[in-house]
């Protein structure tokens, strides 16, 4: 019986039945995605994805194995956030520019936890894609483009990392050590005791700064 349903399967139509279902739960993807990810670490194993749909939604083991390769797209047996969010929601999706919000906020609560400095550097999000920096009152826009954060700066954009390099006085003085590291060294190599502490460009989901509350239209 199963067999006869997954000959007719189309992996889109499933997409929007789950999409909806997440909807009618007054939830996010982001809420789903922790929920499956009980040892939060911003990834989930394909059993751990497919045991739970198979126990929370209508849907049988032939075509979750089939939704399952077409959620680890890089067929390495785990599904991180932006493979989930990448199956569920292509670019054409009305929920893509929400999604977006999601992600831009993750990642900016992402790189601003790694100030260490006594008084964090602040960033305060005005709305969906609009941010203020540290002290200043001016309102900045950032972007996801080709899966990299950047701030409108100026007549352009500039990706966060670098931005919060030059505006973030913690990441400043990084900046300062390293080169003194590099080229008042004797050696040249790394100082005893000195570490220089290096932006991971992964993407965490449990940053500690919450998401957005509200659900998702």
């Amino acid at each position: 019986m199963q067999m006869e349903e997954f000959a007719n399967f189309d992996f889109n139509i499933w997409r929007k039945r789950y999409i909806q279902w997440i909807s009618h739960l007054k939830s996010r993807i982001l809420d789903v995605f922790r929920s499956i990810d009980r040892d939060q670490d911003g990834r989930i194993s394909r059993k751990e994805f497919t045991d739970y749909v198979l126990a929370s939604f209508p849907t049988n083991s032939l075509e979750m194995n089939a939704v399952a390769n077409i959620f680890d797209l890089n067929n390495d047996g785990f599904i991180d956030y932006y493979e989930f969010v990448s199956a569920l929601h292509p670019s054409r999706d009305p929920y893509r520019k929400t999604l977006d919000a999601d992600q831009i906020n993750e990642e900016v609560s992402r790189q601003v936890a790694q100030c260490n400095c006594p008084k964090r550097f602040q960033v305060e999000q005005i709305s969906a894609n609009r941010y203020r920096f540290g002290d200043s009152q001016q309102l900045r826009m950032v972007r996801i483009l080709r899966s990299t954060l950047m701030v409108r700066v100026g007549g352009g954009w500039t990706a966060l990392d670098e931005f919060l390099v030059k505006n973030d006085p913690c990441r400043k003085g990084r900046t300062n050590l390293k080169i003194k590291e590099k080229y008042l060294s004797p050696t040249g190599s790394t100082t005893k005791g000195l570490t220089v502490s290096r932006s991971n460009s992964s993407l965490s989901l449990y940053s500690s700064a919450s998401a957005p509350t509200s659900p998702m239209t």
